[in-house]
């Protein structure tokens, strides 16, 4: 086990060995420890095009030790609670994925056997009738989403120098505090300030993507009896690429400012309906490159619809522009899209779920040196359907079947296909010291530890 790994499990243990102790001053306290393997079988991991005849455009085969811990803690009444949760995953890839390199450059070698992490801190309080808050903290560290395969290293290539197809795992950092001075039941006014980097490997993808942004909102939210709501509110965001070039900063600028009108309204048409709808109006300022300054809108229609005690039905439509640690070199991207979602509790210890999405995105970018006309640079085309299946043996030892299709047809003069698909089965072991409501929404009866361990896959 790799020293991240280790640092990881020290750090799952102490979660452990706090709840061990918290548990005994109070009897609130909940905690949970799972443990567990999964195989993959990944086709096509760098997203080559059909038709490729590069030999990693192939079959990776792969396995991982995994380790997750939560913690979940009163502190210091009932009113306010604190919320750790934490996993790794030490990936283990068979033959050509774990000691490869590329043939255009010579370059490697290389293994994808790292191991993927993530944390999450979250702390919600309450002081007395007037104020209420959050604070919250989490990191994530993945492998990279490749896409098109591997490439001739280049210096005039974006990102420059990279064949496409080195380790890359980059790390995500999110900070983020909201304060709320509460008006009356219904009403409250929440500030909130969020701070997001995004962290490269990679010389090439460091001085291009790496990123940083820093948001602050102010917003009046208000909740009806029927636990409906509705917030309005003022959002500003600054998103920096702090490692780019002079050259870069001529083509791509160091950053932009956006600064959105919203508002957010989820309504509860009936007891088993949930509809929300997202309005955006975003106004992009660029730091230097003020002739690329955009006017966007961000719009979302989503509903949920629980069938029946076993059943649930939900589906979403939106029209925005991509993240900021998503649209790196362009412009702008737009993304519309559809999704829709059914979870099917089959028996009390078995659960299956489907997931179907198409999305478009349109891409924008940045105005040539010798015209003032923005170009279209074509559109992805990105159909994903995904089945899962989850089953209890017992209520400690459970099994997930997961497959993942993904098809992404690129059109910038003529259409190219990319097929990336993914099976994983995963074998865990959960302990927790109590369990919690047996319910519709929590048919296993999971303590809130083990649903934050569940939320965070």
């Amino acid at each position: 086990m790799s020293k991240n790994c280790r640092r990881t499990a020290r750090l799952l243990l102490s979660l452990l060995l706090s709840a061990l102790y918290c548990g005994s001053v109070h009897a609130a306290a909940e905690y949970a420890l799972q443990s567990g393997v999964s195989w993959y079988r990944i086709d096509n991991p760098f997203l080559f095009p059909n038709g490729s005849s590069d030999k990693l455009n192939s079959v990776a085969n792969a396995w991982s030790d995994d380790l997750r811990g939560a913690l979940f803690l009163p502190l210091p009444t009932e009113r306010s609670t604190l919320q750790l949760t934490a996993a790794v995953s030490q990936m283990h890839y068979n033959g050509l994925f774990g000691n490869y390199t590329d043939e255009l450059s010579n370059g490697g070698p290389y293994s994808l056997s790292k191991p993927i992490k993530q944390m999450q801190a979250v702390y919600q309080w309450e002081f007395d009738e007037l104020l209420r808050g959050r604070l919250s903290h989490r990191t994530d560290d993945r492998l990279y989403g490749y896409f098109g395969g591997e490439v001739v290293p280049s210096s005039s290539a974006v990102p420059p120098n990279l064949s496409n197809i080195e380790p890359e795992f980059p790390h995500l950092r999110e900070d983020s505090v909201e304060v709320a001075y509460i008006v009356n039941h219904h009403l409250d006014v929440p500030l909130t300030w969020t701070q997001q980097t995004m962290s490269y490997m990679n010389p090439g993808r460091v001085e291009i993507f790496n990123m940083r942004s820093n948001a602050l909102q102010a917003a009046m939210r208000y909740t009806a009896g029927t636990n409906s709501s509705m917030t309005v509110g003022i959002r500003r965001t600054a998103i920096d690429f702090p490692d780019r070039s002079a050259a870069d900063i001529s083509l791509y600028d160091s950053g932009y400012t956006d600064t959105e009108l919203f508002s957010d309204t989820a309504w509860r048409y009936t007891d088993n309906t949930l509809i929300k709808v997202h309005l955006g109006a975003i106004s992009r300022q660029f730091n230097t490159l003020s002739n690329s300054n955009s006017k966007l809108l961000s719009t979302e229609l989503g509903a949920e619809w629980r069938l029946s005690d076993k059943t649930t039905l939900s589906g979403s439509f939106w029209d925005r522009p991509q993240a900021s640690d998503q649209a790196d070199n362009w412009l702008y991207v737009i993304s519309r899209g559809a999704q829709a979602r059914a979870v099917w509790q089959a028996t009390p210890k078995s659960t299956l779920s489907l997931l179907g999405s198409l999305e478009l995105q349109k891409s924008q970018s940045f105005p040539r040196a010798d015209s003032s006309t923005v170009l279209t640079n074509g559109s992805n085309k990105i159909q994903r359907l995904d089945v899962r299946c989850d089953h209890e043996i017992t209520r400690r030892l459970s099994v997930r079947v997961e497959a993942a299709l993904v098809q992404t047809i690129a059109n910038s003069g003529s259409p190219v296909t990319y097929r990336g698909n993914q099976i994983q089965i995963s074998l865990r072991y959960t302990f927790d010291n109590l369990s919690g409501p047996f319910t519709s929404d929590n048919p296993q009866g999971d303590n809130h530890a083990r649903q934050q361990i569940e939320a965070l896959q």
